[in-house]
């Protein structure tokens, strides 16, 4: 009753508004038309990227050169900046600029409360969104669809998570029989940074059947926890994922790592980052990609599709653009 009495009052002032429940069950009051969105943080400027690159208001971070044909008309928005983490603040006079209709805030941040406040002294719905976990894109996606009118989008981005997430499940029992992969996540560029037991950013390597080879705890939720080349040389763990091309490239003749067995047998792998990262960094859709290497790359006989087709289906799926990545 109540959604329906808002509806009416505003409609009777000449505006046209509706009231939608976020996941954290407030009713909040935004436009009917909604064209322009800013989201908070990456990842879920990242999922909006994937919808619809012409609904970003505002940008996090500019886009590189590089990942121009992939972002469409989201390449020239202003830089707002966002939450990152680490005390990072988005510039509050941009984004009123920008003038989104509605602006995204991932619920779970440290002091939401108080940051959406600061937010919505500016006038425009706040939104707060669950970003936990690789399958709240699902919920994403569809509160994409619901905001904006394109439904048909939505469907398309969420059929081919729960594609991906019924794949994971289904490969369970196969992945449990096998001795788990150690494996090291090399994070910096002199690969002395990684995520350590908790993190979020460790998502992809849970569904992938490995085990991390460090046993520690997170001290926070930004992840890139400090390491000591000593810590890494007694976890010796079977493979490397490295971040960094540079460390990756001369892993071999780093004196703290070159006898690593995972270097020994040639273990050392490398994360795609075209066009943006499959693990982390942000921690984005390209995810639902990133499991699927991660598997391929542990246990390569367990998935009958190559990384090479699956990266084209995905990117026809996700990138809109598609045809223009010539």
């Amino acid at each position: 009753m109540r959604i329906f009495i808002v509806i009416g009052v505003l409609l009777t002032l000449g505006l046209e508004a509706r009231v939608i429940t976020d996941d954290y069950g407030r009713e909040v009051e935004i436009p009917e038309a909604v064209t322009k969105i800013y989201a908070a943080s990456p990842p879920l400027t990242m999922s909006l990227l994937a919808f619809d690159p012409g609904v970003i208001a505002a940008l996090n971070m500019p886009w590189s050169e590089q990942q121009k044909p992939y972002v469409g008309e989201a390449y020239d928005r202003p830089v707002a900046g966002g939450f990152f983490g680490q005390g990072m603040r988005p510039n509050f006079e941009v984004i009123a600029e920008s003038k989104p209709d509605v602006i995204m805030m991932w619920g779970r941040m440290n002091g939401a409360d108080k940051i959406v406040q600061k937010l919505e002294k500016l006038g425009i719905p706040v939104l707060m969104v669950r970003n936990d976990s690789i399958k709240d894109l699902v919920g994403q996606f569809e509160l994409y669809g619901k905001l904006t009118g394109n439904t048909k989008r939505a469907e398309a981005l969420v059929a081919y998570t729960r594609e991906t997430l019924s794949l994971i499940d289904a490969l369970q029992e196969k992945l449990a029989q096998r001795k788990p992969v150690r494996y090291y996540f090399a994070e910096g560029a002199d690969g002395l940074f990684s995520e350590c037991r908790g993190s979020f950013h460790l998502e992809p390597f849970r569904y992938s059947g490995a085990e991390n080879a460090l046993d520690c705890q997170m001290s926070s939720n930004y992840g890139m926890e400090k390491m000591s080349a000593e810590r890494v040389v007694m976890a010796d763990p079977d493979v490397i994922v490295a971040m960094e091309p540079l460390f990756a490239e001369g892993i071999g003749k780093n004196p703290h790592f070159q006898h690593l067995r995972a270097v020994r047998n040639k273990k050392v792998y490398l994360v795609p980052s075209t066009p943006f990262n499959y693990i982390s960094r942000p921690p984005s859709f390209m995810r639902l990609l990133g499991i699927r290497w991660l598997i391929h790359t542990f246990y390569p006989e367990l998935l009958e599709v190559s990384p090479e087709e699956e990266k084209a289906r995905f990117e026809k799926i996700f990138f809109t653009n598609y045809n223009n990545h010539k």
